[in-house]
């Protein structure tokens, strides 16, 4: 990897892509995060709760986004070779599927919650505030879907501006309804964290029906409503992709409750809330490496499509180097001024106090996140989701699960063993997949 002959053509376009795929996603997550800042004016008790259901719903939502990756996959050859056809019918497909998908699982989702409630151990006193806000938040999941869908169907051919304009306006609606809804404002009942889960669910709702909206209007839309335009071919294609990148995604999610149940869990409402609220800032560092992973998987997908496998190869180290260069200036920030970030999140001085080093220590090392999320983009952007769902099961749960526990309980090192244990894991994915990229075997997949 050479990142001194970086062409200015593929910089530009990857550059293009990836800025408005960032903002799209910092969007999507101050969604979240908003909730966090207003639920954290509630009291601990709350954040906590939002903390151990947040971990449960990243599960599920899981689930939407794995699927997608095959969308984005299938799309974007198609776009590559010119063939609109078929990148209609995969959209619609998809589309289609993932919405009904997510209205199939929503009543089980409600039934399990009191036996997952159960299993991640959750500390006694959070049980009633957590199904207030899961309860709620659960019943938009066919909305969530099918947002993953249609931001995927953009995204894929190329076009990461419209996601990003839609996910200010929902942003801007979820922050309207949690000061109404939250805190009982002009009218509203004061509703909590009930209030805040509502908010979350109607911005994503508002957004799958501006981009369904979009999507069919406008001449470059690919979402058609024909019979023609709905085949169990093109959806098993997707999902051959797609269903290796669900299990990465739920290993993914599914690791990270098992370290909030083992580990961060018996340590009490305090480690929860400080690991939450660390989490939360580390995910807006995590944007650099979304935005650069979803336009490295077009741009990769492109490529290919186009028969051009060593400009696809270019495209993953382009969008590596470019990420690495970010990161390191957030998380710059994150080692220097900590207090004041996490006092936005938090009035707690012991909240503030037990997450100070372990934001730290995740900024030191959070640059290997860069290949770890990008180089991932590419490969999942040609289709081999096969290896990078190996290479997850690996590190999450024979790296960071245990390594977790015997850090942060065994050692009694709290929050900051668990947080080491973290960084351990990206860090061995990251290199991992430099040299498998560099090999060149994702470059003969096929879709």
């Amino acid at each position: 990897m050479n990142f001194l002959r970086l062409r200015k053509d593929d910089s530009s376009q990857m550059l293009k892509l990836a800025f408005p795929a960032m903002i799209t996603q910092l969007s999507t997550t101050l969604v979240q995060i908003v909730d966090t800042m207003f639920i954290g004016k509630i009291g601990p008790l709350a954040i906590g709760a939002a903390a151990v259901t947040g971990i449960i719903i990243f599960n599920i939502t899981a689930v939407g986004d794995g699927f997608s990756t095959g969308m984005v996959a299938a799309i974007a050859r198609m776009d590559g070779n010119n063939d609109r056809k078929n990148a209609v019918i995969f959209s619609t497909t998809g589309i289609a599927a993932l919405t009904f998908l997510g209205i199939l699982l929503t009543p089980f989702f409600l039934v399990g919650a009191d036996p997952i409630f159960k299993l991640i151990q959750i500390p006694e006193g959070l049980e009633t505030t957590a199904w207030d806000y899961y309860s709620i938040f659960i019943s938009f999941v066919p909305a969530i879907f099918a947002f993953t869908a249609l931001s995927a169907s953009f995204r894929a051919r190329g076009d990461t501006t419209t996601p990003m304009v839609v996910g200010f306006g929902i942003n801007f609606v979820n922050i309207i309804l949690d000061w109404f809804l939250i805190f009982g404002k002009f009218g509203f009942p004061a509703m909590g964290v009930r209030g805040a889960a509502l908010a979350s669910g109607f911005s994503f709702l508002s957004g799958s029906i501006l981009l369904a909206l979009i999507s069919i209007l406008s001449e470059k839309g690919l979402l058609q409503f024909k019979r023609t335009n709905f085949s169990l071919s093109h959806l098993i294609r997707i999902a051959r992709v797609g269903f290796p990148s669900m299990i990465e995604r739920f290993a993914m999610s599914l690791s990270q409750l098992m370290v909030m149940a083992l580990t961060v869990n018996p340590m009490g409402s305090l480690a929860i809330a400080s690991f939450h609220i660390v989490m939360k800032l580390a995910s807006l560092s995590f944007m650099p490496g979304f935005g650069f992973a979803m336009a490295t998987a077009t741009m990769t997908g492109q490529r290919l499509g186009a028969s051009d496998p060593e400009g696809a190869e270019r495209m993953i180290w382009t969008g590596t180097f470019y990420c690495g260069i970010l990161m390191i200036i957030l998380c710059a920030l994150y080692f220097v001024i900590p207090g004041p970030l996490l006092s936005l999140f938090t009035d707690s001085s012991d909240v503030i106090a037990s997450s100070t080093w372990p934001l730290r220590i995740y900024a030191t090392l959070a640059i290997f996140l860069a290949p770890a999320m990008v180089v991932r983009g590419g490969l999942q952007g040609a289709g081999d989701t096969a290896f990078t769902m190996k290479m997850m099961l690996l590190s999450r749960f024979i790296i960071r699960l245990p390594l977790s526990w015997f850090l942060g309980n065994f050692l009694a090192m709290g929050l900051t063993g668990v947080w080491f244990a973290i960084c351990m894991d990206f860090i061995l994915r990251g290199v991992v997949f430099m040299v498998y990229a560099k090999k060149g075997i994702w470059k003969t997949k096929k879709i």
